[in-house]
């Protein structure tokens, strides 16, 4: 499947009406007045993606390494780090 999305960096901004927010990518608005909650999960988008293909290769390697021979590496560390701190970034958490 080959899909294509606005390229980052994607914001989200509070609008004039209260509880109300605007997200957008560059210099485009993409979408008004949605909740802070939906305005944080759509700037994270690209950020999640990129963070669950990071997570995707780190399980297809260790998937085929036996067990045993598997040996977790900075690179991994670092997959599953981003993934934890885009996620929080995505729930307001960060």
């Amino acid at each position: 499947m080959n899909t294509t999305h606005t390229q980052g960096p994607w914001w989200f901004t509070a609008t004039e009406e209260e509880g109300y927010y605007v997200a957008g990518a560059g210099d485009k608005e993409l979408t008004n007045l949605i909740s802070r909650e939906d305005a944080r999960l759509i700037a994270s988008a690209p950020d999640l993606l990129a963070a669950l293909k990071a997570i995707t290769c780190t399980y297809r390697t260790f998937r085929n390494v036996p067990k045993d021979e598997q040996e977790w590496t900075s690179t991994d560390d670092e997959a599953l780090d981003n993934a934890f701190a885009v996620l929080a970034r995505a729930r307001g958490t960060a």
